[in-house]
């Protein structure tokens, strides 16, 4: 058998699969690859490896939302379409990848006292996702993170293809989740680099304040060369705007901005905004995003209608 071309060694199916030996061995382990094992070796049927490979390459839409700019709801935004989309019968993970915490913090995680985050998974060969992924009570899961993350930015550097690290701890749970929500940190860095690598779209928060229309550009020329060096098949999920307030001009003025920006570019803009509401900004007291905790709210109804989007899209 092991010389039958029908079966695979591990590190054959690790190179197939572009992955580390050790996320194959964790796949056996926990039952998501079949395999038989002669002596201390394993071997797996070809036909699995091709199945899997079928699957994550049809399925599993990775989403970074991103935007080097803070204060854009990046994280409420996430938080909310994950929820959505979770009320929509969607397997839903997200990935904190802010060294804040906020994806966890706002749903009442006390992260720093976490001793498995995504940090150690980016950092050490041994550890996976499924070693730190959380079950939430709102239908999604959380890969949490906190001030840890932060080492990340150099020690990636260090790294051979470090760009590719995050994408390749990523495939060993594609087959779970329907969506894979990557929250960026509000910079240009490493983190963000391995986000915009490993996804399939990228979600762009646009706040109605004239600093952030001024990001854009300086974002799609790092969108350009993620597209022409480590990911050629990133596409713009859209623009979403958010912090609308429909009581001033500015608002209205930065939406239009907004929207020929959109049509220059070639970049969807998003037919719903979120409102600029008093609750957002009280959200991270309550500890539930905001389409479970006030389902009839204006600004929950509209992150209704993104996922919406985003599904039918």
């Amino acid at each position: 058998m092991a010389n039958d071309n029908s079966f695979l060694s591990t590190e054959e199916v690790a190179k197939l699969l572009n992955v580390h030996t050790n996320t194959v061995a964790r796949w056996i382990k926990s039952g998501k690859l079949p395999s038989t094992k002669i002596g201390r070796e394993y071997r797996i049927p070809r036909e699995a490896i091709e199945n899997r490979a079928s699957r994550v390459s049809s399925g599993t839409r990775i989403i970074a939302i991103a935007n080097q700019k803070g204060g854009v709801a990046k994280t409420t935004s996430t938080l909310n379409i994950a929820a959505a989309l979770a009320l929509s019968n969607k397997r839903v993970l997200i990935i904190d990848l802010d060294p804040q915490g906020g994806s966890g913090v706002s749903i009442g995680i006390a992260t720093d006292t976490l001793n498995k985050t995504v940090y150690n998974v980016l950092v050490d060969d041994d550890m996976g996702f499924t070693d730190i992924i959380m079950k939430t009570k709102f239908g999604f899961d959380l890969a949490p993170s906190n001030i840890d993350l932060a080492g990340a930015e150099i020690e990636l550097k260090q790294l051979l293809a470090s760009e590719q690290v995050l994408k390749r701890k990523l495939e060993e749970v594609l087959d779970d989740y329907d969506f894979i929500l990557l929250d960026c940190p509000p910079s240009l860095g490493m983190l963000t680099i391995n986000a915009l690598t490993a996804s399939k779209e990228v979600l762009i928060p646009m706040a109605m304040e004239h600093l952030a229309l001024r990001g854009l550009d300086m974002l799609a020329k790092t969108i350009g060369k993620i597209r022409s060096i480590t990911n050629p098949d990133l596409q713009y999920l859209g623009m979403l705007g958010t912090k609308y307030d429909r009581t001033t001009l500015n608002s209205k003025e930065i939406f239009e901005a907004l929207s020929t920006a959109a049509q220059n570019s070639g970049i969807k803009l998003f037919n719903t905004y979120i409102p600029d509401t008093v609750r957002f900004k009280e959200s991270p007291r309550y500890k539930i995003p905001l389409v479970i905790e006030q389902p009839n709210h204006e600004g929950a109804k509209a992150y209704m209608t993104v996922a919406e989007e985003i599904i039918n899209g």
